[in-house]
């Protein structure tokens, strides 16, 4: 844990300087496992993050039992709290959440979106292709895929359902931690089949077309996990 401390905190000093709320310490961690820093499988022992955070075990304990519900942490009680290492499988099943929530939102969203809204969303899609280009032949960063749910999202942004949003937020970093820990790669012609089923869909308001594109762009990005 010196080297995670040491990794994250740098030469911003150290993050108990200042007493973080439950939310901060979730993001703390939740950034940390994203990016890579907390890795697949080790173990999150709770002193060692008492003294990384400066805070105290209650946040701490908050934090890790919303990781675990968002399947980034995995623990067996009164033994162990390790981040989560997923296997295909559960890559699968995740891009396939989000995948059908994408549908419903869509199938929701498009058949009330304006012309200027289905433009915005369209430009947001070919915004998100230099990114993919400069990220394509390496496992995806948290950047490439942050710039990719944002564009993928322009349709479900627009759903005036708000559960909706709550559960995307879960999925997504579910999803999200199971891409970069299978090191998934977002490749520029996969991105390109995509925009274009999706460029179809938009132009027919057709919900379903647009939740079809969403699935296939995300099976055929986690297919390249190793």
């Amino acid at each position: 844990m010196a080297t995670v401390t040491r990794a994250v905190v740098g030469d911003r000093g150290h993050l108990g300087r200042r007493q973080l709320l439950s939310d901060d310490v979730f993001r703390a961690l939740r950034d940390a496992v994203l990016d890579g820093v907390l890795e697949p499988g080790e173990r999150l022992r709770d002193d060692e993050l008492v003294r990384w955070l400066g805070v105290s075990r209650t946040p701490i304990r908050n934090a890790l039992d919303r990781l675990r519900g968002a399947g980034l942490v995995e623990l067996a009680a009164n033994r162990w709290t390790r981040v989560r290492d997923p296997d295909d499988s559960v890559l699968g099943d995740s891009a396939a959440v989000v995948a059908a929530l994408h549908r419903a939102a869509a199938v929701i969203a498009l058949a009330r979106l304006d012309d200027r809204s289905v433009d915005e969303v369209s430009v947001g899609l070919g915004a998100a292709r230099p990114v993919v280009r400069r990220g394509a032949r390496a496992p995806a960063t948290v950047e490439v895929l942050r710039c990719v749910g944002v564009a993928v999202g322009g349709v479900a942004a627009r759903a005036p359902v708000e559960v909706l949003a709550t559960s995307f937020a879960e999925a997504e970093l579910r999803l999200a931690h199971g891409l970069r820990s299978r090191r998934c790669v977002v490749d520029l012609g996969v991105w390109d089949d995509f925009v274009a089923s999706a460029l179809e869909s938009l132009a027919a308001r057709d919900g379903g077309a647009w939740g079809d594109a969403v699935g296939q762009l995300l099976r055929r990005v986690a297919a390249t996990g190793r």
